[in-house]
């Protein structure tokens, strides 16, 4: 598929070569780095050449963002998707990919969530329709990087503004790559899980979405729901009770020394933390969000009540103890 600039015309085959190139037609001076003359051109350099060009000016344009240069870090995920891309080329067993995703991805998620803390939203919204999860056969390499400064704000909009606050493009991003990313990508589909603090939000239906994907991809929906009671436990328990009775989510996970595992039960598992005080959601990566707004959740009564209700109602019980707790309800 060929991606087309519609500024100066010039076509491209993939992604990063079209998001790299440089249009003379809307270049600013952000993007001329003085490392860009220097770089070899990509079909006369090896993938271990163009990955350490790369590598090389993305610590360049973080430094720039640390400076205060915030256009730098627009170019500097544009880089990353590129070292990533030349890192793939290079190895194929992944660990030269690994050795360059995880190191940035920390430090690109931060950067990116330190900008939309200072700029808003429209920040992240120029980045994620830079790099659109559903445009190509296979989701961009930043992805999970940027669903988790995407994840960062949506869980600070509902904490200090409200849900209706969340914006509907954030929600829908989230959605589009836990819909799109194959089962291979684990990454980008762990860290879409903070889309279940949209639940209740006017304009997306978390729930309905959760509810079509749930046959299909019940180990992304299960954190999501997890997220999910966070945010507003009644909503949550609601659709709990709605995807649990839905006996045509028939899916099973295998065990070894016991019978299969029914999709709806696997469910229950969401709510193994909600009555501790040492377990949080793990998602998104390196953001604590319950220290960071000194967060307390505190499971009310009717809400236990009816999730114990729904566990005998659907025979879920029958391998428990008698005095079962929700942390025995963890998978």
């Amino acid at each position: 598929m060929a991606h087309e600039c519609d500024d100066c015309g010039e076509s491209f085959d993939t992604l990063t070569r079209f998001r790299l190139h440089d249009c003379s037609d809307v270049q600013s001076e952000t993007s001329s780095t003085s490392s860009d003359s220097n770089r070899p051109d990509p079909g006369d350099s090896s993938p271990t050449e163009e990955r350490n060009a790369s590598v090389a000016e993305l610590d360049n344009l973080l430094d720039r963002f640390s400076d205060g240069d915030k256009d730098a870090l627009h170019y500097a995920v544009v880089e990353f998707e590129s070292a990533l891309s030349a890192a793939l080329d290079e190895d194929n067993s992944g660990d030269t990919y690994r050795d360059v995703f995880w190191p940035y991805h920390d430090r690109v998620s931060n950067a990116l969530d330190e900008a939309a803390r200072s700029a808003g939203w429209t920040f992240l919204k120029d980045v994620i329709n830079a790099h659109d999860p559903t445009e190509d056969d296979e989701i961009p390499l930043v992805t999970p990087t940027v669903a988790n400064a995407v994840g960062r704000h949506l869980i600070r909009t509902r904490l200090t503004d409200g849900v209706s606050a969340i914006p509907v493009a954030g929600l829908e991003y989230l959605d589009a790559i836990a819909v799109n990313a194959s089962d291979t990508a684990d990454t980008a589909r762990e860290e879409v899980h903070a889309y279940g603090w949209g639940i209740g939000h006017p304009d997306h239906s978390i729930a309905n979405r959760l509810h079509v994907r749930a046959s299909e991809d019940i180990f992304s929906v299960n954190p999501t729901l997890e997220h999910a009671f966070y945010a507003d436990q009644y909503a949550a328990v609601d659709l709990l009770e709605e995807l649990v009775r839905d006996e045509s989510i028939d899916g099973t996970l295998p065990r070894v020394t016991r019978d299969d595992m029914p999709y709806r039960r696997y469910l229950l598992d969401c709510v193994y933390g909600l009555q501790t005080d040492d377990h949080w959601p793990g998602m998104p990566r390196y953001y604590d969000w319950h220290e960071e707004f000194d967060y307390t959740f505190e499971l009310d009564e009717t809400v236990e009540q009816r999730i114990r209700e729904l566990v005998e109602e659907t025979g879920f019980d029958a391998d428990l103890p008698d005095d079962w707790t929700f942390r025995d309800l963890g998978v």
